[in-house]
Parts: C-alpha cells; structure tokens; sequence
C-alpha cells in the first residue's frame, strides 16, 4: 500500500511541470496588471490607488522569485503546496479587481483560471474548496469594491465592453496554453507508466527463470558428472576410432563446460566477488569458452590492444554469450567479434549475416519476446541481455549490417567494470 506522504503528491506531474507553467501564469498576470494600471493612470487619466495595487504586485513578484528559487531544488510537490499556490494567486487578484472597479471590471472572470488549473491538477475536493473561495470572492467584490473614476458614463461603457472583449481574449489564451502543456506532459507521464510496467512484467518474468534456472542447476549437477565420466571412458575405449573418439573427447568438452558454468552459478550465489583481469585475456578466455560450446560456428574477433584491468560485472559473460548464441543461430559461419574501449564505456559489437530484422523488431528488440525463426532466437535469451545491460546501467541496440544481416551493440560504463 502507498504511504500517507506518498499518497499527498501530486498525481499528474512533478513540480517542476506543474509549478513551472503556474508560475508562468503569474508573470504573465504580474506583467498584464502593470501595464494596464500604467495605461489607465498616465494614458487615460483615470486616477488608480498605486500605493496598494503596487504593494500587491511586489508581493505578487518576491513570491514568482520565490517559486523560481523552489523550483531549482526538485523537490516533488504535494496537493497542499500547489493548492497554496492557487490560493494566493486567486487572493491576489481578488485584491486588484477590489481596487479596480470590483464586480465592474470586465477582468474579474479571470478568477476562473486558478480554478481550471486546479481542476486538472488537484483532488476534486480541494478543487471544489477553490471554486468555493472564488465564489466567495466575487460574491463580495459584488457590494464592496473601489469604483474607478469615469466622469463619462459613454466612455466607461465602451471600456467595459473592449474590456470584456480583451478579458476573453486573455482567458482563453491562458487556458489553452495550460491544458495544452499539461495535457501533453499527461501523455508523456502515461507513456512512462506504459514502459515502466513493460519492464516490470519483463523483470517478474526473468525473476521466474531465474528461480527455475537455479533449480535446474541444482538437479543437473549429478547428471552431468555421470555424463562427464562416461564420456571420458568411452574416449579412453574408442581412443584408435577416429570418429567415436572424437565424439566422445567433444563430448566430455561439452559436458566440463556445462559444469564451469554451474560452478560460476553457485559462485555468484554465494557472493564470491570476480577478480580483476586484464580485458582482452577475459574476452579471449570468453571466446574460447563459447567456442567449445559452439564447435561448429565461425567467428572472427576483434580484441581491443592494451592490458586494461576489467572486472567483469554479475551477468554481463552470460549476456554476451547470449547475443553470440543468436548470432550463431542465425549465421552459423559469419560471426563477428569486436571490442573497443573508449574513455567511459566499453563498446561489443557482434554481427552475424542472418535475414536481420524490421524496424519494429529492432525498436520492441529485449523489451517483449519474440522470435526470428520459430522454436529458437531472439527470445528470452535477448530479453535476459537487454534486463542485465539495463541493470549495469548499459544499453543493447540492434542495427543493419552493411551488406546484410544485424549488428548487435553492447555497452557498458567504465563505472560498472572497474
């Protein structure tokens, strides 16, 4: 269940969203009051109380400096904060339109922009509780209110009614540009959502072989060791046939490796920590191991130059072994191998000429199971490496070949080998 504090955060956006266009808004409403009491006093001549209206829009202007000094921290903003937000902004111009014609002033409908804001952003009770002050408001501004000083009452008409006309103007520009930015950040939110619950049910799923794979593990340990030594009799026995012999010698190389690995598996349970090692020698000795596995593929590496000390993260042999697996699958005899290091990241490039994939392939590539060909490849097993790579902070990505077939890439940061 979610925590009290985590229920009181704002549902649709973070602060920095929803803060940010609010204090927008203010500005623009700071900026629209200033120049049209500058326009009344000085252009028409018709006298306004300064002294409070200016006193208002300083205050109004230290708390725009103060939300942008808010909004540089990151914090998550809660319903409370934001709800304080509105308030004080539908008080402040509650307190302008007072010394301006009150319920006259064409501007007062105004007051309905905090009240949009918040329907779209807030709990529909303390929307209610906004809508509710706002009435209250105007329901005052409707007996006491500072009249402005309009000897001509065909003048004061014609300002009332460019006013109201200006006044929609205003609002509607307001509005769209509020529920426009927030409905696009929405999407951008449920767009997250959607991927984060893709990578959860991806994740929940690798959980669950896991489980099984050391399950597995477990009960293969016997068998194995029957199958290794029973492979090496029969090597000693047919040592003079050429073809039984030699089964039985990759047989019994098959059968070590296997146990290698579930050495390697039983280590990472137990928390044994790798050992440094120079990079090429374990790419090497990685080849090598995947080589005996695979006798039958071809493979053409690239190792980087030099003596690098690499420490090899918890997953990453299993995830190259993986795309060499797929790789193999789709071109037996056309892999290629190629590593490079740069000054934050180790680069693995593993080609192959198989028929390659579309462009929707590639995008959905690790992220949901599928498969090339049916029964095998590029499935759970690139699942398994993208989940691994994007727990090591690395990326997998797939990409044409030249002259046919797909490019695997990995990377990963130094941070994470080091």
């Amino acid at each position: 269940m979610p925590s009290a504090h985590a229920s009181t955060l704002l549902s649709t956006l973070p602060a920095r969203a929803l803060l940010g266009r609010l204090l927008a808004v203010r500005v623009s409403l700071i900026a629209g009051w200033t120049a049209g009491i500058v326009w009344l006093h000085w252009g028409l001549g018709i006298l306004m109380p300064l002294m409070p209206m200016g006193l208002v829009l300083a205050l109004m202007g230290l708390f725009a400096l103060s939300t942008a000094w808010r909004l540089r921290l990151d914090l998550p903003a809660t319903q409370m904060e934001f709800l304080s937000h509105l308030l004080a902004d539908l008080t402040a111009f509650a307190v302008l339109v007072f010394f301006s014609g009150g319920a006259t002033n064409p501007f007062v409908s105004l007051m309905l922009v905090p009240i949009v804001i918040a329907a779209i952003s807030l709990r529909p009770l303390w929307v209610w509780g906004l809508a509710s002050v706002a009435g209250g408001y105007y329901a005052l501004l409707l007996f006491n209110y500072q009249p402005l000083a309009i000897a001509d009452p065909d003048a004061a008409s014609a300002m009332h009614l460019g006013g109201m006309w200006f006044n929609f103007l205003i609002s509607a520009a307001l509005i769209a540009f509020f529920v426009t930015r927030m409905h696009g950040a929405l999407r951008a939110r449920d767009q997250e959502l959607s991927t984060l619950r893709e990578t959860q049910l991806r994740d929940e799923r690798i959980v669950a072989l896991g489980t099984q794979a050391a399950l597995a593990a477990h009960e293969l340990a016997t068998p194995l060791a029957t199958i290794q030594t029973t492979a090496h009799e029969l090597a000693r026995e047919f040592a003079n046939d050429p073809d039984i012999g030699a089964d039985c010698r990759l047989l019994e190389k098959q059968a070590q490796a296997c146990k290698r690995i579930l050495t390697r598996l039983a280590a990472r349970a137990q928390d044994t920590p790798p050992a440094a090692q120079p990079l090429d020698a374990w790419l090497h000795a990685l080849i090598e191991r995947w080589q005996v596995l695979r006798p039958e593929a071809m493979v053409a590496a690239k190792l980087p130059a030099g003596r690098r000390d690499f420490t090899p993260p918890d997953g990453l042999e299993q995830a190259i072994l993986n795309v060499l697996n797929n790789a193999a699958d789709a071109s037996i005899d056309a892999v290629e191998f190629s590593a490079e290091t740069i000054d934050d990241a180790l680069l693995i490039d593993i080609a192959d000429r198989g028929p390659g994939f579309t462009p929707e392939q590639r995008a959905q590539a690790g992220r949901v199971l599928f498969s090339g060909k049916p029964g095998s490849g590029w499935g759970m097993g690139l699942a398994l490496t993208h989940a691994t790579l994007e727990r090591l902070g690395g990326s997998l990505t797939l990409a044409e070949r030249d002259g046919g077939g797909t490019r695997v890439r990995i990377r990963l940061p130094w941070s994470q080998a080091e």
